[in-house]
């Protein structure tokens, strides 16, 4: 996989897709083994925005029971064992825990739910290894429940319901996996290629014009379909297309935080109702549920949002917002801002009135439109809700694509094929630089240190260790040693700050 610039100038391609997070990674996989030609590309490193601020819980859809959504349910069923299936070394089983009380829904009501799950996912195993297997959910006593998560408020604590859903081991380096595997079946995939604008010709869209950010040349590249899944700001580059005033990249959005604690709160997921926020019980009822996932040496807890128009939408806020509804439900836990070793953010979709509910809550179904209706032809966009569900939201779009060129869907074949492996699991030596460099397309310090190897998922990176693969990284970038010190720095600020994503990654 390497970054020709001249692939994207020398023919005409069946799809283009623009942005490279998880969503745009999983269309570019399936149109390829579908027999489309497609080109891939983004104004960032490929899964670094929004795709990269992930809880890393691949949730089975248990929380949809208690609503009647059996078939949103089904869905994540059968996404979570897709992604357990095609990437087993980058996803596996994560035990969860929720508390069960005397009051609200007690052991009785999650007996049933956990029941009903297990007899809806029965076919959740088939062809997983035994050691990627969900097992079955169950009660557990209160001293159990305890002594797996000892903060939960003890008053009328009977015992917990603990079920097994998935873990993403690294977000960054499975949708990197994704857009891999596309680029050995002949996709080209290119990073820090910024798209200025949709090329139309005859009310058809035709292609886009591009500014390489590594060099600073413009070109058009061409195709005969166009995807936009730019996340938030796929709105912005399609108004300015169909003619309608570009909406600012925060209408309609809210801002979603999430923070790393530098310890293991517990070796399970655990789910803490909180006593604010909107309704995200995983078995009904109009609770919220706070939860802390475990990390190699950390925790992740998650997720706390605001609509962008509110005051109090910023990074800073939603961190200490955050530590404090979980040290509300979780007395004793007393977390501080010097426990937190980073934190992530960006923007989500809110319902507005598209979607049934509150609108000002979070968007529960991805958003997928042909605007030939609007009178450019071939021409599609996808704003998707959940990274679990990224790969059956690509089946969709792409059986669209082909529908919209006339031509049968072949079938599609991505919960099966495994992916191709992606990043380093082992040191960053030499040669994983040269590598992630030639064979992955990392351009800047922190596409190796986030998103082509492990290092990015330590707590406190070791600042000489960044600079030795700076050097490294230099050698075969042609850094000097101020550009190799701005980019440690970069590196370095990224752990000691919230992260920032802001720009258009289209």
């Amino acid at each position: 996989m390497r970054r020709d610039l001249s692939e994207l100038l020398e023919r005409t391609f069946d799809l283009l897709v623009v942005g490279a997070g998880i969503q745009g990674a999983c269309i570019a996989w399936d149109a390829c083994l579908r027999g489309l030609t497609v080109a891939l590309v983004d104004r960032g490193d490929f899964g670094a925005a929004t795709s990269a601020n992930s809880l890393g819980i691949v949730h089975g859809g248990l929380r949809y029971l208690a609503r009647g959504d059996l078939p949103r349910m089904l869905d994540s069923i059968r996404e979570r064992s897709a992604l357990l299936r095609i990437a087993p070394g980058l996803v596996e089983p994560l035990p969860v825990l929720v508390p069960t009380y005397h009051s609200g829904k007690g052991r009785a009501a999650f007996r049933t739910a956990l029941l009903l799950n297990d007899l809806i996912s029965r076919a959740r195993n088939r062809e997983l290894p035994p050691e990627y297997a969900i097992p079955d959910g169950r009660l557990i006593s209160r001293s159990e429940c305890l002594r797996l998560f000892p903060w939960f408020p003890p008053h009328g604590l009977t015992g917990g319901a603990l079920w097994y859903d998935g873990r993403l081991r690294h977000p960054e380096r499975l949708t990197l996996s994704f857009v891999r595997s596309a680029a050995e079946r002949g996709a080209v995939p290119v990073n820090y290629l910024r798209v200025d604008r949709i090329l139309v010709r005859n009310r058809q869209a035709t292609g886009v014009q591009v500014t390489d950010l590594a060099q600073g040349n413009q070109f058009e590249v061409k195709a005969r379909s166009v995807v936009v899944a730019a996340g938030p700001w796929t709105e912005s580059l399609i108004s300015g297309t169909l003619g309608r005033a570009p909406a600012a990249i925060t209408a309609g959005q809210a801002l979603a935080v999430n923070i790393r604690i530098d310890r293991v709160l517990s070796s399970v997921a655990i789910g803490a109702r909180s006593h604010t926020g909107p309704d995200m019980d995983p078995v009904g009822g109009g609770q919220r549920y706070l939860f802390a996932a475990p990390q190699p040496g950390s925790t992740v807890l998650g997720t706390w949002y605001a609509p962008a128009a509110e005051s109090r939408a910023t990074p800073a806020q939603g961190s200490a917002n955050l530590l404090q509804e979980f040290n509300q439900a979780c007395p004793g836990l007393e977390l501080s801002a010097a426990d937190v070793a980073g934190s992530q953010w960006g923007w989500l979709r809110l319902k507005g009135n598209t979607e049934r509910g509150r609108s000002m809550a979070l968007a529960e179904r991805p958003r997928i439109l042909n605007h030939g209706t609007n009178g450019v032809r071939h021409l599609f966009s996808v704003e998707p809700v959940k990274y679990t569900t990224a790969r059956s939201v690509a089946e969709r779009v792409v059986d669209r694509v082909f529908s919209d060129m006339g031509r049968p869907a072949p079938p599609c074949r991505t919960a099966e094929v495994p992916l191709a492996p992606a990043g380093t699991d082992g040191a960053v030596t030499a040669s994983a630089v040269r590598r992630a460099v030639l064979e992955e397309m990392a351009l800047k310090l922190g596409d190796i240190v986030f998103r082509r190897s492990n290092m990015g998922n330590a707590l406190r990176l070791d600042r000489e260790a960044v600079t030795q693969i700076a050097r490294m990284a230099g050698a075969e970038l042609g850094w000097d040693t101020m550009r190799q010190g701005a980019e440690v720095d970069e590196v370095m600020n990224r752990t000691q700050h919230p992260v920032a994503i802001e720009e258009p990654v289209g």
